[in-house]
């Protein structure tokens, strides 16, 4: 998956139900992600969390060194 021309790695991302949204790249992202409440979803899902998400929404990874989408930024998903 690319999104807005950047190749996605990761396997699953962190939702907090509404607008943060962050690709998981390790285990130990997952877990730092489930014990601070996110719920863990496959990468499949992305793309219909992130358009039924709030309008603050964005993407990064979960260390935060690669933003896929900033908020208020338009978010184009490849396959």
């Amino acid at each position: 998956m690319k999104i807005n021309g950047q190749e996605v790695v990761g396997y699953k991302f962190a939702y907090d139900g509404c607008h943060k949204i962050y690709v998981i790249e390790s285990i130990r992202d997952r877990e730092e992600a489930k014990v601070s409440g996110y719920d863990i979803h496959p990468i499949s899902e992305l793309k219909k969390k992130y358009n039924k998400s709030c309008g603050l929404q964005f993407i990064s990874n979960w260390s935060l060194s690669k933003s896929y989408v900033s908020q208020f930024e338009d978010a184009e998903f490849e396959a």
